[in-house]
């Protein structure tokens, strides 16, 4: 092959005995005769790259393969963390909707069954429209039912605590979630995490307990329920893992169907117990929640479906700004100067674990 280059013929694929030829052949004699000085440095040197790559072509194959897997994981868990913000930023809405609830002594169990039911059935079209098969396959039923499990017992203990704490407090206490997330993604889906993971997890905990200050809430019924949460939730993303990995992985509505499903079987049984009779606002409050939870659980299925779990859950950190924000704006529960340096931190520690990706 053949390149203008710098002002001269030179060629990719020989040496420069191949210019010699070109420049004394009769076809191109008369088109060289304005060169003065063909640079045999430069032929020398890209004919050498040509025969270092023809020495070593799978080993060059292999790099760009390489670089191209790293690219495209990259792409993936940037766009799994997109759906993570979006995500903690509607959450908080369901917060403030199910706060009003239990404070207006409607079980916490109640309103987990509310929005298992309601979203059942507001994603029956969706299904039927996108052909998704109803129930999980054969090998997926402990998935489906470990989703339904943990979504059940987050939201019941979450929604309890909120009888106790203020939303900001509550959600902080149940940041222990992505300790247990990077923890279960070593164990379960053997994912590697580095030291500096590990690190800035650590530093984004303490952070947590900077804003909550602990020795106010260590031994009440309230903090418990969100450290359960918590736990609950870890176990909740590693199921949606499992679920979402594979040839025959799950579509995300069809797994939002499911987790809803699943849920809603957990605790119709315990709903005998606990039902209590709900005016129209209650209703409507349950309907909002419904629909806006929907939307927070379709996203954050999407953001581990695309990136990995432990790059993915320290940016629902980001849920403790908005949470905040809502909480003040809606039971003007106003945050001090030692909650935005705590928040700060997290902020600051779950960018550094994307920045070290």
């Amino acid at each position: 092959m053949v390149l203008a280059y710098g002002g001269h013929l030179v060629s990719l694929s020989g040496s420069s005995r191949t210019l010699f030829r070109l420049r004394n052949s009769p076809s191109t004699q008369q088109s060289l005769q304005p060169t003065k000085h063909i640079d045999h440095r430069r032929s020398v040197f890209f004919g050498s790259v040509s025969r270092a790559h023809r020495k070593f072509p799978q080993r060059t194959g292999n790099i760009m393969s390489l670089n191209v897997a790293l690219t495209r994981q990259s792409n993936m868990n940037g766009s799994g963390i997109l759906m993570m913000v979006l995500a903690m930023t509607l959450v908080p809405m369901i917060d403030v909707q199910a706060k009003y609830l239990v404070t207006s002594q409607i079980p916490a169990m109640q309103v987990i069954f509310l929005r298992m039911l309601l979203g059942t059935l507001f994603l029956v079209p969706f299904m039927i429209a996108g052909r998704h098969p109803m129930l999980p396959p054969a090998r997926g039923w402990w998935n489906a039912f470990g989703l339904g499990f943990f979504s059940a017992l987050a939201g019941v203990c979450f929604f309890s605590s909120l009888k106790f704490l203020s939303i900001a407090d509550a959600v902080a206490i149940s940041f222990v979630q992505p300790l247990f997330v990077t923890l279960f993604s070593g164990l379960f889906l053997k994912e590697r995490v580095r030291a500096a993971r590990w690190v800035a997890l650590l530093i984004g905990f303490a952070a947590t307990l900077i804003i909550i200050r602990p020795t106010h809430h260590a031994l009440e019924v309230g903090s418990l329920l969100a450290l359960v949460s918590g736990a609950a939730m870890a176990g909740y993303v590693i199921a949606i893992k499992k679920s979402t990995s594979g040839v025959q992985s799950v579509a995300p509505i069809a797994l939002t169907f499911q987790t809803h499903f699943s849920a809603f079987i957990v605790v119709t049984p315990l709903m005998l117990m606990f039902w209590q009779e709900l005016d129209l606002f209650q209703w409507m409050l349950a309907v909002g929640m419904t629909l806006v939870g929907l939307a927070g659980q379709y996203l954050i299925i999407k953001a581990y479906h695309y990136g990995e779990a432990s790059v993915v859950a320290p940016f629902a950190y980001i849920e403790i700004i908005t949470s905040t924000f809502f909480s003040w704006l809606f039971f003007a529960e106003l945050p001090d100067n030692v909650t935005f340096f705590g928040v700060t931190i997290l902020v600051c520690s779950s960018l550094y674990i994307a920045w070290r990706r």
